[in-house]
């Protein structure tokens, strides 16, 4: 992510909201102003008195809603659930507002330039990593008021997802987002690959040793010239989420403590998953050094790269290309299995002149018929894993075979991305020096030990 969105976001977006809520004389959670009426009385006789609540539900409203415009299909997702909710709700529109860029940092850092620009916008698109910030510095509303009051629709959504799903936006003790739509790491594998090396597709239950085996058995260096012409494993380093941390999750700690106010990257458990990942390199040789998405699926249909880690989104890639010979499997244990996963939701934020409304949209967003949108069709590329369990047991009709992986890791053995309130800081001085070592241009230990120097500074509790 942007190395610059948290020291923007923190001088520029706190600034700018503070300005905004005090000139408009907006509180967070009340209703918007009504229009003075008196101006308008054309007679001596006084005007009926009008019901508060049919006044509010005739208000005719706008709710801008900002999301994240990854590619070109992203805004056709936003369009046909904007539509739908305003056919019924035909007094509130949705305004969407697009936001360009590579990653989810680059999205956050253009959210907040809109907002010093002079844009309200009353809900968001925001993932796992956005989270603490947003709501350290108060941007957000917390949803415990309007939970209590439709606790009945908010506990048949809750009861269709996993706990660790919903937990995953409670900070301390207040609920801030629903969970919208996630991702987990899962190991993708070319069954051509494996069935021309003749090997058995990997077990649920299959270890890092297995792993390593198999790829080592995947890796063809036809003339003997010591850089393989196949690779049995490869991964893309732009990002915290799919680089490292399965690998370290996997080998039972974590670049941060739970509370996220440590950091503990010197771990001799992160130490050996990252030496492991760097061997994988220049001692197996069994992967190429990092590259971007991109080129990594494209090398995994020629099959030239046989395994890689990601969650669905590569099947916006794989099935427009008509590429099937593709199946998944849980990543594997070190001996046990660990899950990573992340969530997007949709908050609202403390600038809403509508926050009523913006509850509305929220509630939407979770219900069944909305988030089928994300299992896939003809006309609708799949990227992303429902919240609802309900809905997400419908990804077995869609590619691939092992569909069911995604969620069911979620009741297994789960961790949630480590994401503390300067998570952009954090991510880049973390994948400069993985960068340093995958290059081979410094050792893990030494890495490890300047990376927690400069860690220090940027998360803490104090």
């Amino acid at each position: 992510m942007s190395q610059r969105m948290i020291k923007f976001m923190s001088i520029s977006i706190v600034m700018v909201i503070g300005y905004f809520l005090a000139a408009c004389g907006a509180s967070p959670t009340a209703a918007p102003a009504e229009p003075v009426q008196e101006e308008a009385a054309t007679t001596e006789e006084p005007a009926a008195e009008a019901d508060p609540a049919e006044a509010v539900s005739e208000e005719e409203v706008t709710l801008t809603f900002v999301f994240w415009e990854w590619g070109p299909d992203a805004r056709l997702e936003w369009e046909g659930i904007s539509e739908g909710f305003t056919k019924e709700n035909p007094h509130i529109k949705v305004e969407l507002l697009a936001v360009q860029g590579p990653n989810w940092g680059s999205y956050l850092e253009g959210v907040a330039t809109l907002i010093a620009g002079g844009e309200h916008p009353d809900i968001m698109l925001v993932a796992t990593e956005g989270v603490q910030f947003l709501v350290q510095q108060d941007l957000i509303l917390p949803l415990d008021d309007f939970i209590a009051q439709d606790q009945a629709e908010v506990d048949d959504f809750k009861d269709d997802i996993a706990p660790v799903m919903y937990n995953a936006f409670n900070v301390d003790g207040k609920q801030y987002m629903f969970p919208y739509a996630w991702n987990n790491m899962v190991i993708y594998y070319n069954t051509d690959r494996l069935a021309e090396a003749g090997l058995e597709p990997p077990s649920a239950d299959w270890t890092r040793d297995e792993f390593l085996e198999m790829a080592k058995a995947l890796t063809v260096d036809e003339d003997g010239d010591g850089t393989p012409e196949k690779y049995g494993y490869a991964w893309s380093n732009g990002e915290l989420f799919p680089s490292a941390m399965p690998w370290i999750f996997a080998n039972n700690s974590n670049i941060l403590t739970d509370d996220y106010c440590s950091v503990q990257v010197t771990d001799p458990d992160v130490i050996e998953a990252l030496q492991f990942m760097h061997d994988l390199l220049y001692v197996h040789k069994v992967a190429p050094e990092p590259i971007g998405f991109g080129d990594l699926f494209n090398l995994f249909q020629t099959g030239d790269v046989a395994m890689f880690g990601a969650g669905r989104w590569p099947l916006t890639t794989l099935v427009p290309a008509g590429f099937e010979a593709f199946n998944i499997q849980y990543w594997p244990g070190n001996p046990q299995r660990k899950t990573e996963f992340g969530i997007a939701g949709f908050p609202i934020l403390q600038v809403s002149e509508h926050p009523e409304a913006a509850w509305k949209l929220v509630k939407h967003l979770t219900r069944v018929d909305v988030q089928e949108k994300m299992i896939g069709t003809e006309d609708s590329l799949p990227s992303n894993i429902p919240a609802r369990r309900s809905v997400a047991a419908q990804m077995e009709n869609f590619p691939p075979e092992n569909a069911e992986v995604f969620y069911s890791a979620l009741d297994d053995n789960a961790e949630l991305v480590p994401a503390p309130v300067r998570f952009n800081e954090m991510e880049s001085i973390f994948l400069r020096y993985t960068s340093l070592i995958f290059a081979d241009e410094m050792g893990v230990e030494e890495a490890m030990a300047a990376a927690q120097a400069e860690l220090e500074s940027v998360v803490s509790c104090n």
